[in-house]
């Protein structure tokens, strides 16, 4: 039988609309280099969501892309909580990805914090906190845990893989080592690489580590890795009561693109979402 799931229609590699936006001006050089990038890849629309605090930046980004790569910026103006209207501003739009460089922002003991930000989007959103840097991958770290809503974003780095010609790294890892947490990373971990090969999708399947430091494994692959991106769920093993998430860490010190997707729900039994 075949489960259907509740999910908007992610990107297309040939024709997709994608939107980016910042909390402020200081990040131009990072999201000029982001959209030359994009629009070399992606054909369709390229939209700049304009607010009080990004304003000073939206002649320079619509002359940068004209000069650079010959195409046009569609501007749209919204005001209210960054985030907020992120969100909202990439669902009213219907685009594919949103392309975000801002600060990431911090929970509190009852959660929120970037997993929260993240889970009003219905789309990936490629991240760049104000310490990384634009670079196209030449790697993708795909980051699986125990649950099978990792699985979701599957199609999305198997897309972003073949437009720029990444290899993927699948890396299941979990802070828990019961029988039934490894066998779920074996078996997702499996699923994963078939996934790719079977789109044509260069990839690798590192060995699973389980029982450790999610944070620590997850940076220590990371830096093997050059040009890479990340790519995650915005929930994840390892959220604790009074414990930074791995998501969060991962927001907060990353130096490169972050490919951040929210759980998303789906519709019948044993649906995953990939």
């Amino acid at each position: 039988m075949t489960f259907g799931v509740k999910l908007q229609l992610p990107m297309e590699e040939t024709s997709t609309k994608i939107l980016f936006t910042s909390d402020s001006i200081q990040h131009q050089k990072t999201l000029g280099d982001a959209m030359i990038s994009v629009a070399r890849r992606f054909k369709g629309e390229l939209l700049w969501l304009e607010t009080a605090d990004n304003a000073g930046l939206t002649n320079a980004l619509v002359d940068d892309l004209k000069k650079r790569a010959y195409r046009e910026l569609t501007i749209v103006k919204k005001s209210g909580d960054f985030w907020s209207i992120a969100a909202k501003t990439s669902k009213e739009l219907k685009v594919e990805m949103t392309v975000i460089a801002a600060a990431s922002k911090s929970g509190s003991m009852l959660g929120g914090g970037m997993s929260g930000c993240i889970s009003k989007f219905e789309t990936p959103v490629i991240y760049l906190n104000p310490n990384s840097v634009w670079v196209e991958p030449q790697n993708i770290l795909m980051v699986l845990d125990s649950t099978s809503e990792s699985r979701q974003k599957f199609y999305r780095v198997s897309i972003l893989a073949r437009a720029f010609f990444a290899k993927v790294h699948v890396f299941a890892v979990s802070d828990k080592k019961d029988n039934e947490t490894v066998r779920y990373l074996h078996a997702y971990s499996s699923q994963a690489f078939n996934y790719m090969v079977k789109h044509g999708v260069s990839v690798t399947e590192l060995d699973v580590a389980a029982g450790g430091d999610m944070k620590e494994a997850i940076f220590s692959a990371l830096s093997t890795l050059n040009d890479c991106w990340v790519a995650i769920m915005n929930e994840t093993d390892g959220t604790r009561f009074m414990k930074t998430s791995p998501f969060q860490h991962l927001c907060n010190d990353t130096k490169g693109p972050l490919m951040a997707c929210a759980v998303q729900e789906v519709v019948g039994m044993g649906g995953s979402g990939y």
